[in-house]
């Protein structure tokens, strides 16, 4: 009878090894499948993003180099932050790591085109000059896209190269203006496009044009300076308590690992830091002006 019971006791065991194996792998399995899916809607979206600002900064790249480098990046630092510090530090840099390249592009293409901005009205000056020489619009953005600085130089001379392969002078302009993304580009091209469809005096409109943008800008100057003490304010007001906060730590740190370990803690520490989100993004409203 024992040696029965031993016998189902063991089958029993067997059995119960084998659903658990066999779940292991099921779960395995589909861990697997969607971890695939994820990564290659990943992929996708990363692709998609780093082509558009790779072609919005003119850098001549492929995603696909970006891609790998992010992912060989990721490979060597997160398992040597994982090694000094911990889990939760890892994920938090390998999370950076993989959305750092589309915030770094957006920064480059910002920065791009304020410098588009900025050089934009001595180009219209010299396109409005040559112009009044007897030059046509071509010639004109030929001597821009030669005697102007980068990035204006390089935007003028894409614009030219779609020309001479048959894109309409119109269409490059568009595509220029989609990657610098800025009005004071729409109104160059809106007066273009006026000049060429029912004529008019396009080097004194061009003129003019380049007149209202530097009033434009130096008004922007002004603004910026009033308005950087309070832009100041609202990141000290973001930034400090949290600052505070760690030296509270560092000095108490049992009764501020309250904050951390209760219920209590952790409702008014979400109440801190809606309240600190709140501050910056109604000082941000109203510090930033459209001009």
């Amino acid at each position: 009878m024992n040696e029965l019971l031993q016998i189902i006791q063991s089958n029993a065991q067997l059995v119960a090894f084998g659903l658990i194996s066999v779940a292991f792998f099921c779960v395995a399995w589909v861990m697997i499948n969607v971890g695939k899916q994820v990564f290659s809607l990943y992929q996708k979206n990363f692709y998609q993003q780093v082509d558009k600002g790779l072609r919005d900064v003119v850098v001549m790249m492929e995603p696909g180099q970006v891609f790998t480098l992010t992912f060989v990046t990721a490979i060597i630092v997160v398992p040597l932050v994982f090694w000094i510090a911990n889990v939760v530090v890892a994920l938090i840099v390998a999370v950076v790591i993989f959305i750092a390249p589309s915030f770094v592009l957006k920064v480059m293409k910002t920065r791009r085109s304020d410098e588009f901005v900025e050089q934009l009205p001595d180009a219209l000056s010299s396109i409005s000059s040559s112009l009044k020489s007897g030059l046509n619009l071509v010639k004109a953005f030929q001597q821009v896209a030669k005697n102007q600085p980068q990035p204006l130089a390089q935007e003028f001379t894409q614009v030219l190269v779609e020309y001479r392969v048959g894109t309409d002078l119109g269409d490059s302009l568009d595509a220029m203006a989609k990657r610098i993304d800025r009005d004071d580009l729409l109104l160059m091209n809106s007066a273009i496009k006026i000049s060429r469809t029912v004529g008019g005096n396009l080097a004194e409109t061009l003129e003019v044009l380049s007149k209202t943008l530097r009033e434009k800008s130096k008004v922007e100057g002004k603004i910026r300076a009033l308005t950087s003490m309070g832009k100041a304010q609202g990141t000290l007001a973001t930034f400090f308590p949290v600052f505070i906060g760690y030296v509270f730590y560092k000095i108490e740190p049992e009764a501020m690992s309250m904050l951390f370990t209760t219920k209590l803690g952790w409702i008014w520490l979400g109440i801190m830091i809606g309240m600190s989100i709140m501050a910056y993004i109604m000082i941000e409203k109203i510090v930033n002006v459209d001009v």
